[in-house]
């Protein structure tokens, strides 16, 4: 990665539909002085500020990670924030016309693009970072995460094991760099497991899913359609374990700075995601001086 901060050098927009809510949406991103980090701004909502792109501003993280406060929120924001990750992306502040991100085609792979579109360019300044020099764990209800000491750079490794829910059991690692990200992350779509949509139609969720931009997994492990519940064309063999790497990734970048440590989970979501990303954030902010862009070991 980089070690001066990103941000693009044009603006670039984007339309599309939520997965969650089915809403049209307008996507439209800014360039970014160095030091704002990346925010969220409703268009919608008259005069309501930006909203942080960081764990302090965290609202909802069931199924997806939804940013703000009483005047507004942005929901299902991970997908944008590993794009942003992986591409070392620093300052930005994002418009939107709704309260839900596009859905794209329900990975980063939109967002990667549009990103490129605006053509990521370096603003030398240095890069925000942090590496941890101290174990941390979190876990619930069978799930764990640890976090190890690496100054090297970010490893991410997952296993995944739904247990009796089904017999899916997968396990990916990565160094992550831009073109690690790119190749091996970045198109590995959202999914769920076949038993859970009842629970997603009672939350009112799921209105935008298409048979592109998702897939369910039934109990014996088989990747199907959400629609017409045919055998699903799967992007890697093992796409599910990946996603979840996408997902723990974007989770981890709302500390709002470059992580340098080996970070490995089991069963993991995203409450347990940013469980990890809450205590990585309060380590990070002893330390006033991240604050003028300098590297900090704890």
């Amino acid at each position: 990665m980089s070690q001066w901060q990103r941000t693009i050098k044009r603006e670039v927009e984007y339309h599309g539909t939520g997965l969650f809510r089915g809403r049209e949406v307008t996507l439209r991103l800014k360039p970014q002085p160095p030091g704002s980090g990346i925010r969220f701004q409703r268009l919608d909502l008259e005069g309501t500020p930006p909203i942080p792109a960081l764990v302090t501003s965290l609202k909802d993280n069931r199924r997806r990670i939804t940013l703000g406060g009483a005047e507004a929120e942005v929901e299902g924001v991970e997908h944008f924030m590993a794009a942003a990750a992986g591409l070392g992306v620093d300052n930005l502040l994002v418009e939107l016309t709704d309260s839900e991100m596009p859905a794209g085609d329900g990975s980063s792979r939109v967002f990667v693009e549009l990103l490129r579109e605006g053509e990521v360019v370096e603003q030398l300044v240095p890069k925000k970072s942090f590496s941890l020099k101290q174990p941390l764990a979190v876990e619930e209800e069978g799930a764990s995460l640890v976090a190890l000491p690496y100054g090297d750079g970010l490893v991410l490794s997952f296993r995944l094991d739904f247990g009796k829910m089904s017999s899916l059991r997968q396990s990916f690692g990565l160094f992550v760099t831009e073109e690690g990200f790119i190749k091996e992350l970045s198109v590995a779509r959202t999914f769920c497991l076949a038993s859970q949509i009842e629970e997603f139609q009672r939350l009112g969720l799921g209105r935008g899913v298409t048979e592109e931009n998702s897939f369910l997994v039934e109990e014996g492990g088989r990747a199907i359609t959400p629609v017409q519940r045919r055998p699903a064309h799967l992007r890697y063999a093992d796409e599910p374990v990946r996603h979840k790497v996408l997902d723990l990734l974007g989770d981890l970048y709302l500390i709002g700075t470059e992580l340098r440590a080996k970070v490995f989970g089991v069963k993991s979501g995203h409450s347990l995601n940013v469980r990890m990303a809450q205590r990585l954030y309060s380590l990070i902010n002893q330390e006033p001086s991240l604050r003028e862009g300098q590297e900090v070991r704890v």
